[in-house]
């Protein structure tokens, strides 16, 4: 009697550890892939946008008061107050602008998807009552240029 709860016990370990998935993961269709396409564009716009305000923003900053300068300080080396808020504008408005690139590439990779995919009715020959039997199958066409 162990034996057998045993070997059943086994068996249904066994089966679900290493059957295959059934649930299969949703396929994007067209439209979802111009969705996300337009999505990633407008963050991108976003992201560039609001770098080049950040960088503008860090240029009409004014100078400030000198802190370290004078008779005998070499021009380059001259510090002003508001030199620290005007770097981290600069230095985030960059980032910012820089970050944008990748979600530019990556609506244009989901634009080239959505172009890429259509629906066509197939027809498939099918084997009914001994003879084959032309059905249309609703399919999903991926075009791949080479």
């Amino acid at each position: 009697m162990k034996k057998t709860i045993i070997c059943a016990m086994l068996l249904i370990i066994a089966t679900a550890t290493f059957s295959q998935q059934t649930k299969s993961s949703p396929t994007l269709t067209k439209q979802d892939y111009l969705q996300k396409s337009k999505n990633r564009k407008k963050v991108a716009r976003i992201m560039l946008g609001g770098g080049a305000t950040l960088i503008l923003t860090g240029i009409i900053i004014p100078k400030g008061e000198v802190i370290n300068g004078g008779i005998g300080v070499p021009q380059y080396q001259t510090e002003y107050k508001n030199d620290g808020i005007k770097g981290a504008f600069y230095l985030c408005g960059t980032l910012s602008m820089l970050g944008s690139i990748p979600f530019f590439i990556s609506s244009h990779h989901n634009k080239k998807m959505a172009a890429a995919l259509s629906f066509k009715n197939e027809i498939v020959p099918q084997i009914q009552k001994n003879s084959f039997v032309y059905t249309p199958v609703p399919s999903l066409i991926l075009k791949i240029s080479l």
